[in-house]
């Protein structure tokens, strides 16, 4: 009898027990948790670029002309020297003919200024001879000095005369170096009429037409050398302080389909640009240009996606960004689970990218954190860890 009320109290006592574990796994509230890990923490920048030769020229008006002929057009293979267009300026050439006119003229009046130097100091040997055997005369009394003196007068003369014709040779001399060098300018001018690729490439922008009238400076037409492609981007100032040459870059684009290219930075611009969003924002952006190291099927103009790794540290502490929340007082905490059970802890954070966040101290790789670090928990109380693909 006594046995059989043995039995019967040890099964109250574990139908209790299962009762009591029961209520408390009911009064457990769920939790999505996740594991603090070591691995590399990367930032990335991406921004929307184009594709463009990695050597344009760009081909402009070397004077006021009008546009005569167009041999070319957007899209067009050329060889170096080949004829693109042909430009005429009737202002040029008259003052072409003018310049040549003027020259041709100075040259003459040069030409006789030397031949009447040649003359004049012909003209003074002879006289300072004469002026020596006169003076022969003079001393041996068969010559009155009156005439000795008339012929002194006569070399002196002719000294003054030769020094003003030096003068005039060399003002004449002067002019005609510089109206050579103004038609040498002018010449050169005449020659871009005929405007010649200088490189092997492809026509990228032929921006004038027949009949318009160009001023100097205006841009004719732009080349790209063959071959040779580079990405260009513009990223905010904000965000240029990470960016160095050399850094590794992953471009994209539809036109590459599932196909990845790689590329490094190889130049940054010295000065920012203001430059208008499509919302309508005023910005300060810094070109950069990413060399490619494959061009795959892009082609100058293809707007393409740059991702660019700024950052990259190994073996970090990484938490989900959404585990770490920020308190009022301006201090990173997170929950973290321990035996079933919630504690606060405040952490120090280094890096944070959209998904991850460095955890420098606080937390070792392997504690369980919950996944929501925004959740109302209370201190202390009984959670079940669920983990991510478990349903709440």
């Amino acid at each position: 009898m006594k046995s059989k009320k043995t039995w019967i109290i040890g099964g109250l006592i574990l139908l209790a027990l299962i009762a009591a574990a029961a209520m408390m796994a009911r009064s457990a509230e769920p939790v999505e948790v996740v594991q603090a890990s070591r691995g590399t923490f990367t930032l990335t920048l991406e921004e929307t670029a184009y594709v463009q030769a990695a050597d344009d020229r760009e081909l402009q008006a070397a004077s006021t002309a009008q546009v005569r002929e167009l041999l070319v057009a957007s899209g067009d293979k050329v060889m170096p020297g080949q004829l693109l267009m042909k430009l005429s300026s009737p202002e040029l050439t008259a003052e072409t003919a003018s310049a040549r006119s003027q020259l041709a003229r100075t040259e003459a009046e040069l030409q006789a200024a030397g031949l009447k130097m040649q003359s004049l100091r012909l003209e003074l040997k002879q006289a300072e001879n004469d002026l020596a055997r006169k003076k022969n005369l003079l001393q041996s009394g068969a010559l009155a000095r009156a005439e000795y003196e008339e012929a002194e007068l006569e070399v002196d003369q002719l000294r003054k005369t030769i020094s003003q014709q030096e003068a005039g040779v060399s003002g004449l001399s002067q002019q005609v170096a510089s109206l050579s060098e103004m038609l040498n300018g002018l010449e050169e001018k005449r020659g871009q009429l005929q405007v010649t690729s200088p490189v092997s490439g492809i026509i990228l922008d032929l921006p004038v037409k027949v009949g318009q009238v160009v001023a100097p400076g205006t841009l004719l037409a732009q080349l790209g050398s063959a071959g040779q492609l580079e990405v260009k981007t513009e990223l905010l100032s904000d965000e240029i302080r990470r960016v160095k040459i050399g850094q590794s870059t992953r471009i994209t684009a539809p036109v590459l389909g599932e196909e990845v290219l790689n590329g490094q930075i190889s130049k940054i611009y010295p000065r920012a640009y203001e430059k208008t969003s499509a919302l309508g924002v005023i910005q300060r952006r810094v070109p950069v240009i990413i060399n490619l190291e494959q061009i795959a099927n892009l082609q100058p103009g293809y707007e393409v996606r740059v991702a660019i790794e700024t950052l990259r540290k190994e073996g970090v502490i990484l938490l989900p960004r959404e585990s770490v929340r920020l308190d009022e007082k301006g201090n990173y905490r997170l929950w973290l689970v321990k035996e079933g059970r919630i504690a606060q802890r405040s952490i120090q954070v280094g890096e944070k990218n959209q998904q991850w966040v460095e955890v420098i101290k606080g937390i070792k790789a392997g504690e369980t954190v919950v996944r929501d670090g925004s959740r109302e928990l209370k201190e202390g109380s009984r959670v079940k860890a669920l983990e991510p693909n478990e349903s709440l």
